[in-house]
């Protein structure tokens, strides 16, 4: 493998700067408290309303499926008094 010359020219004795970048989220001027701010209740209300966007689904759901037992088992009922059995007693003595 090949190397490659070591270069060295004025700025070699000293180290290179470090560049670092900083990033904040928090804002700092009244503008940017009051966007953020904003920015915070509309998505807390956007969260309140998917709350109750999915709890009206969960209870549609609970409700359509007791509806749809009751039915079931109502028509198993009716099913089941069809079936029986008719007979004539004879005799009532109970000894």
């Amino acid at each position: 493998m090949e190397q490659l010359p070591n270069r060295q020219g004025p700025q070699s004795s000293q180290p290179r700067p470090v560049r670092v970048i900083h990033i904040s989220v928090q804002p700092k001027t009244w503008l940017g408290k009051l966007i953020a701010g904003i920015i915070g209740v509309a998505v807390m209300l956007v969260a309140f309303f998917l709350s109750i966007l999915a709890f009206a689904i969960i209870a549609s759901l609970v409700v359509v499926a007791i509806v749809y037992f009751m039915w079931v088992t109502h028509r198993a009922r009716r099913a089941t008094r069809s079936q029986t059995i008719d007979g004539e007693v004879k005799s009532r003595d109970i000894y």
